[in-house]
């Protein structure tokens, strides 16, 4: 682009930023800086800020002391979630599972539907555990979120009840040993699966009551068989699946007559692959087990998850489970371990130290991490020429970074059904978005814009990327052009 100023003709470049210099903050957090890339991951800083907090009703802030590794934030890291989904993970923050201690210095342990891997998290009270006496905050890392899942898949949708036959898909993973233990209490006969000879053997140490014939191989779809052997081809009862593809459709016909078929897994749901509807002639239901949905359903939902989690915790049910442990420098090593698929139990990001005594009020842990631009959501933001391209990605940027008062110059207004959805997603947000169509070529125009913008909100930044373009030979233009 050319560019006449001060009497001289010259040109926009684009020059390379220098490296971010890191801070010391109380709130951070692990981003992807770029989403497949797993030597990206950087310690960011975050938007709680202790000076200014306000907790909504029933949060709880809790300071962490271990973050779990989950195949969501897998998933999230190395892109397989598309990206419609992934942005309302508020900007891929990874972590929906913790330990820690609250404000009052109690230890506990709780669930987020993002943002646990971090230094400092603000969690529904409804999705928070104590942690027994006898438990470390290592332990406790290790169970909320599989134990949640394990309990709303097999007993708030499965209905599972005592004489079921359940197959439990990866044995050896965070749920499917927590579905083991839950199965096991409950009285059912279980078969699970396991992908090695190491897990196999895991399996019947860990649970004697599991002998070679109710240990399937999770890797192929040999399982099928050796389920309809040992129950004399009537299937079982309930199946908590988190294999894909083929082994899915295996796993369908495991079924018996009126079965439950609980999907943990995400694969086939978001590649929306087909399963065959003859199975339904026996009478069997199939089910999408999205914790996410308790995150925004009822409270009365919430509560009977978080009370059925603590029965299990007061009856023995809930044991904390194998893990292998990573410091926080060791982020990116961890992931990659995950996605080897090796891994026994839980896999945990040690955050800091846990103290000696049960009960102490936790010093603000201050972590290095690059900074970041945030929106203070009282205030309003002005962008002229915010409907163009680059206006539309700079409001989505600036909701994503907490500004919750948009007002967008257009003097064509909204135009395009690309510009309403956009709306859309931002008010899904919370954001108010208005469309000022005041001429800010006039003074007159750019005052109704302020006056508008500070009816919404005090102002606190205007971005300027309006222009009109002359559409002419260079040789034509004029120095007012």
């Amino acid at each position: 682009m050319n560019v006449y100023n001060d009497g001289k003709w010259g040109s926009y470049r684009y020059l390379p930023l220098g490296t971010c210099t890191s801070i010391a903050v109380w709130h951070a957090h692990i981003n992807i800086m770029t989403r497949g890339d797993l030597s990206s991951f950087r310690w960011i800083e975050g938007n709680l800020d202790p000076q200014s907090l306000q907790l909504e009703s029933g949060e709880v802030l809790s300071h962490i002391y271990y973050s779990s590794l989950n195949f969501k934030d897998v998933m999230t890291a190395t892109a397989r979630l598309p990206l419609e989904l992934d942005r309302h993970l508020n900007l891929h923050y990874i972590g929906v599972e913790f330990s820690g201690r609250d404000q009052e210095g109690q230890r506990v342990m709780g669930i987020v539907n993002s943002g646990a891997l971090a230094t400092v998290v603000c969690v529904d009270k409804t999705f928070l555990w104590d942690v027994p006496d006898h438990w470390t905050l290592e332990d406790a890392a290790t169970v909320p979120l599989v134990y949640a899942t394990a309990y709303y898949a097999l007993e708030m949708i499965g209905q599972m009840k005592e004489g079921d036959t359940v197959l439990i898909h990866s044995g050896t993973g965070g749920v499917g040993q927590a579905a083991i233990n839950i199965c096991l209490h409950a009285g059912c006969a279980v078969y699970t699966t396991v992908g090695t000879k190491e897990k196999r053997d895991f399996i019947k140490k860990q649970y004697p009551q599991l002998t070679d014939c109710n240990i399937g191989n999770s890797r192929d779809t040999s399982f099928e068989q050796l389920i309809m052997t040992e129950t004399n081809g009537r299937g079982v009862d309930l199946v908590l699946n988190s294999l894909s593809e083929e082994k899915l459709q295996a796993s369908i016909r495991c079924l018996a007559p009126r079965g439950r078929f609980l999907e943990i897994g995400k694969f086939d749901l978001i590649g929306n692959n087909t399963i065959g509807m003859e199975v339904f002639l026996k009478g069997v239901s199939f089910h999408g087990v999205m914790l996410d949905a308790v995150f925004v359903g009822s409270y009365e939902m919430k509560k009977t998850l978080h009370d059925v989690v603590a029965q299990g915790i007061s009856a023995g049910v809930v044991q904390p489970l194998p893990r292998t442990v990573f410091p926080h420098s060791k982020v990116e090593q961890a992931f990659r371990y995950m996605t080897t698929g090796k891994h026994i139990g839980k896999v945990l990001v040690q955050i800091r130290q846990e103290e000696d005594n049960k009960v102490v009020v936790p010093v603000p842990r201050l972590m290095k991490a690059y900074p970041q631009y945030f929106c203070n959501p009282s205030y309003s933001y002005i962008i002229a020429g915010g409907l163009g391209g680059f206006g539309l990605e700079l409001a989505g940027w600036l909701v994503l970074r907490g500004a919750r008062k948009l007002v967008l110059s257009s003097r064509s207004g909204v135009k395009t059904g690309y510009q309403s959805f956009l709306m859309r997603i931002w008010r899904s947000y919370g954001a108010t978005v208005i469309i000022s169509l005041a001429n800010i070529t006039t003074k007159s125009g750019v005052r109704a814009l302020l006056s508008e913008a500070n009816r919404l909100a005090q102002v606190d930044a205007i971005f300027n990327l309006a222009m009109v373009s002359v559409m002419n030979g260079h040789i034509y233009l004029t120095h007012t052009d």
